[in-house]
């Protein structure tokens, strides 16, 4: 399940000027999570092994890129965020600004796993956003969640620890 708040429609926008120039600022909100019976300690445990469940067959698992990670044009920063199990900063390019981030809170069935991004795209980086990176990120997402899923099930009918269970 996702949720995406960043459309032309209802995306929250407005204009910087400054010295004459006017660059208008779109504010990203996108959310997958889904329901797993893992714990967060699992969730922790697949989640630190972004390779292991990366939808190669989607795009390609960000690579490192000297201290940084390359994804496609954007190179990501990770950061200690409270409360995150892993946390990236969108460090270029500068017109979208941007931080993504994996949680898990604990509920009735299980641990939801959630996938956030939250910021800002600027001139050019609106349309890139809407057009080319969220379709591409949806997929993306909706498929690493569902590897994550299948690694869960895997290790809860061979008794693994989930952490130790690649996807094929």
């Amino acid at each position: 399940m996702y949720r995406t708040h960043a459309r032309a429609n209802s995306a929250r926008w407005h204009a910087v000027s400054h010295w004459s120039i006017i660059c208008v600022v779109v504010k990203i909100s996108n959310v997958h999570e889904r329901t797993t019976k893992a714990s967060a300690e699992q969730l922790e445990a697949i989640v630190a092994d972004l390779d292991g469940i990366w939808p190669t067959q989607i795009s390609p698992a960000p690579y490192p890129d000297g201290e940084l990670l390359r994804a496609g044009t954007m190179r990501w920063q990770e950061f200690d965020r409270p409360g995150a199990l892993r946390a990236f900063r969108v460090v270029s390019p500068p017109e979208f600004r941007v931080e993504h981030w994996f949680e898990v809170e604990p509920v009735k069935d299980g641990t939801v796993l959630r996938h956030t991004i939250d910021g800002e795209a600027f001139g050019e980086y609106e349309a890139i956003w809407r057009d080319r990176i969220e379709p591409l990120h949806n997929l993306v997402l909706e498929a690493l969640l569902d590897n994550v899923q299948q690694i869960v099930e895997r290790a809860s009918s061979t008794g693994e620890s989930p952490g130790r269970i690649t996807i094929p």
